[in-house]
């Protein structure tokens, strides 16, 4: 892999230690620098694997369940807080994309909501919030898509104006 490849802010896979982390930019020795847990790795570049936005949340989650890991350990891993409400606005979600395509932050924003939701069954919260703006109308529509695709909750659109989902679980 080319180091000169990676957009600050790209999600990478270390290879030795299958650690899905930020790149964060190359230090003079001329390694990545790979944020994960709060901490900074070094990496040479034949140990890290691009990981495509949309593959991170499947395959990582899947990787959690086999492990075993706990509800917490996973929003660790998955940068969500468990509160009720998700944000979905790019500037409070992910800063670091802001200047992406727009079609790469609405897959973005969709698997996270896909993940706070899920994440809010497994649990079991009775009421949860998402935020995703007014703008056009466009990542609405989704959220209403994704929210349907689930039998087990209720949802009005009629919080902030029109800017939030209320969804009963």
């Amino acid at each position: 892999m080319n180091l000169s490849e990676l957009w600050m802010g790209e999600k990478v896979m270390i290879k030795s230690s299958g650690k899905i982390g930020i790149f964060e930019g190359v230090n003079s020795e001329g390694k990545a620098r790979i944020k994960y847990d709060n901490k900074i790795f070094l990496v040479t570049a034949q140990n890290l694997e691009i990981v495509p936005e949309k593959e991170v949340f499947p395959d990582i989650y899947a990787y959690l369940e086999r492990e075993n890991k706990t509800l917490e350990a996973k929003a660790k891993v998955l940068d969500i807080t468990f509160n009720h409400t998700i944000d979905l606005h790019i500037e409070k979600l992910a800063p670091h994309m802001k200047n992406e395509l727009s079609g790469r932050i609405l897959d973005y924003q969709l698997e996270k909501t896909r993940l706070f939701i899920r994440d809010a069954i497994d649990r079991n919260f009775p009421h949860i919030t998402i935020i995703h703006g007014k703008g056009q109308g466009v990542l609405k529509s989704e959220i209403e898509h994704i929210l349907k695709d689930y039998h087990q909750v209720r949802f009005t659109f009629s919080k902030n104006g029109g800017g939030a989902v209320e969804v009963w679980l």
